[in-house]
């Protein structure tokens, strides 16, 4: 059984990419089911028929061992059992997991090549990481009831990355204000490329949850 702090439940490929940081080591976990889209059904993560929420403290049975899927170590495999929701945190309680956000995940840029997380050691590899930042903006982005997050990381560089978290997305429809000042859970796609578009795979950054301070 792992214990995480749930900071991500957002979309992906139909179903939830879930993750969160082990309150005692501080290492990120991503749970991951034996399927090829890694997405968790409904099936597997309901806890007494109720969604986990972001700042949750949540157990879940894992496996110490999950595809990498080439730039993602924080994935572990699911096993069979019953997740169990057995605390809560607050948001100011995530500062202290908060990191350097001079970089967001290995660059500057909106995503990562795969073939550079085969130029470095596997040690170094990150495909989570939680920031605070307390200019952030909300945008509309070319598909209808989807949405962007702007901010600057540390250097300055702009990041304006997919928004993936389900609850803030849908308050964005309702025309409710989020705080410019957020604690941001950033992670990293696996490698993908646009269909019919002569480009190569990339791995995109997202914005997968979003903690207001």
């Amino acid at each position: 059984m792992a214990r995480i702090i749930c900071l991500a439940n957002s979309y992906k490929h139909g179903g939830r990419c879930i993750a969160g940081i082990d309150p005692k080591s501080g290492n990120w976990i991503r749970p991951v089911p034996d399927t090829k889209d890694r997405a968790i059904t409904p099936t597997m993560r309901l806890i007494n028929g109720r969604e986990p929420q972001i700042l949750d403290v949540i157990e879940i049975p894992l496996e110490d061992y999950g595809p990498d899927e080439g730039c993602q170590p924080e994935n572990r495999l699911l096993k069979p059992g019953i997740w169990k929701k057995v605390g809560r945190v607050a948001g100011p309680d995530l500062l202290k997991y908060c990191v350097d956000d001079n970089v967001i995940l290995h660059n500057h840029r909106h995503y990562v090549l795969p073939e550079f997380f085969t130029r470095i050691r596997k040690s170094e590899w990150r495909s989570l990481q939680l920031v605070r930042n307390s200019n952030v903006s909300f945008n509309r982005a070319y598909k209808i009831n989807q949405w962007r997050v702007s901010f600057q990381d540390g250097r300055r560089h702009i990041l304006n990355l997919k928004l993936t978290d389900p609850d803030v997305s849908d308050r964005l429809k309702n025309d409710e204000k989020i705080s410019h000042d957020c604690i941001l859970a950033v992670s990293l796609a696996t490698p993908w490329s646009p269909p019919g578009k002569p480009q190569p795979e990339r791995c995109y950054k997202m914005v997968a949850g979003v903690i207001e301070l």
